[in-house]
Formats: structure tokens, C-alpha cells, sequence
């Protein structure tokens, strides 16, 4: 299983050199056994996630950034669920939408998962929201989750609304 991991790895990271991938998490960071984030991924990202034993991606774009986008029809083509849960920037950052993740992993909990958004910003502020409001953890723990996710910019804005509660 790992010889496999290492595979995919080297494979996402060989697509995204060539691809010259925007700024963030831009290949496959696995944070738990069986969730990996990501900023957006390549056809060739989603489908070497499917030859892996990929099973569900859950997308964060917003509708507008999905405009051209057949991602949809690649991942269910690869076999694979495909959830989108449109996050328009920092005003999606909200526990209606961390709950919508939630209850999505959740639900696939037995099951390989990648969550994305661009640059896996949205990806990491959401799963700090999950960590603090909805498992409980200390503010500065939920923070943490959600840098190892990938928050960057929207730091100071999960920190404002987890101290809120």
C-alpha cells in the first residue's frame, strides 16, 4: 500500500510540473487515512486518484469557476462519486457548508476521498470550522487543522467566527 501512495505521489507530482499548477497545496497531500486534499486537479491528477483506489472527490469551486470545467463528467467517467459544494470565496466559508463536508465525509467515511477547491484555502478554512464547531476542538487546535489542510488567506477570518462561538 505504501509502494502504491508513493506511485501516485510521484505521478501527481510529475503532472503538476508540467502543468505549472497555481500557488497552494498542488498535488495530493494525504491527511488521514483515507482523506487527501488539493488545490484543483488535473485530468490526469483525477484520474491517476481513480487508479489508485480513489473513490469520492468533493469539489469547493465556486459555480463560476466551474464554468468551462468537465471535471464532473472525468471523475464519474473514472468511476469515481463526485460531490461539488460551490465555496464563492470567503463568503462560503460557513458552517452550513462545513456541515455539507461534513456530513459528505461522513457518509464516506470507509471510503479514499480528495477534497479541492483552487489552491486547497477553502479546503483547509472549512475543515477548521469542522475541527472547532463541530468536533469540539480549541481554537487554536481547529487552526491547525486547518493549516494542514491548506488554509492560508483565510486565517484571520475562521479565527474571527470559531472565536464567536
Amino acid at each position: 500500500m505504501v509502494k502504491g501512495l508513493v506511485k501516485l505521489l510521484v505521478a501527481f507530482s510529475v503532472v503538476i510540473v508540467s502543468s505549472n499548477a497555481v500557488a497552494g497545496i498542488e498535488s495530493p497531500k494525504q491527511v488521514s487515512e483515507k482523506l487527501w486534499v488539493m488545490g484543483e486537479p488535473s485530468s490526469e491528477q483525477l484520474a491517476e486518484f481513480a487508479n489508485q483506489g480513489g473513490e469520492i472527490i468533493i469539489n469547493l469551486l465556486s459555480q463560476r469557476e466551474m464554468e468551462d470545467s468537465e471535471e464532473a463528467a472525468i471523475v464519474t467517467r473514472n468511476g469515481m462519486a463526485y460531490y461539488h459544494v460551490p465555496i464563492n470565496g470567503a463568503d462560503g466559508v460557513t458552517l452550513e457548508n462545513a456541515r455539507m463536508v461534513d456530513r459528505i465525509l461522513l457518509k464516506n467515511s470507509d471510503k479514499k476521498a480528495m477534497v479541492h477547491c483552487a489552491s486547497s484555502n477553502r479546503v483547509g478554512a472549512l475543515m477548521a470550522l469542522r475541527a472547532g464547531w463541530l468536533d469540539g476542538m480549541a481554537v487554536e487546535e481547529a487552526l491547525e487543522v486547518g493549516r494542514k489542510h491548506g488554509m492560508t488567506s483565510l486565517e484571520g477570518k475562521v479565527k474571527s467566527m470559531l472565536a464567536e462561538q
